[in-house]
């Protein structure tokens, strides 16, 4: 009986971690609005800022417009509900899609990995590693450390 309600208890807690939304507008390569009007951060990346001159700002955007705009999302979050601003702070998944990883595997956004939201750090350096050993997206130009100057 103890082990049911240990499971019935951790399922509960796993669920208030998740939800489902629909993504009215993307704002940027890391960030949507969604149709309740809450604003959504992803977590563990960072993708150019659109008033910058980096190319890859509106690149990181259309990418995530094709990705997310208009549909169905599962929101996960890991420890942190928000970040300063109020934006919401989570992993954003299409079906089985991970679009903070699949920004990152295309080159659109750097990791940045803010404590204690670190859960899944070591998956995203992974494909950023990979990323910059392929030469995808900003990591095509060898002085991508301007962006972040």
């Amino acid at each position: 009986m103890h082990f049911i309600k240990r499971l019935t208890d951790w399922l509960r807690a796993e669920s208030a971690n998740r939800e489902s939304a629909t993504v009215q507008r993307v704002i940027d390569g890391d960030s949507v609005l969604l149709a309740d009007g809450r604003e959504v951060r992803y977590i563990g990346i960072d993708a150019p800022e659109l008033h910058s001159d980096d190319p890859w700002a509106a690149a990181a955007k259309t990418a995530n417009i094709r990705l997310v705009q208009g549909k169905r999302v599962r929101l996960e979050r890991e420890v942190s509900e928000a970040d300063r601003y109020g934006r919401l702070l989570r992993h954003v998944y299409v079906g089985d899609r991970w679009v903070n990883g699949e920004l990152i595997a295309a080159g659109l956004a750097r990791v940045r990995l803010l404590a204690p939201d670190v859960q899944r750090g070591a998956e995203l350096v992974k494909l950023q590693e990979e990323a910059q050993r392929r030469r995808r997206g900003m990591w095509r130009r060898r002085v991508w450390w301007r962006f972040w100057g």
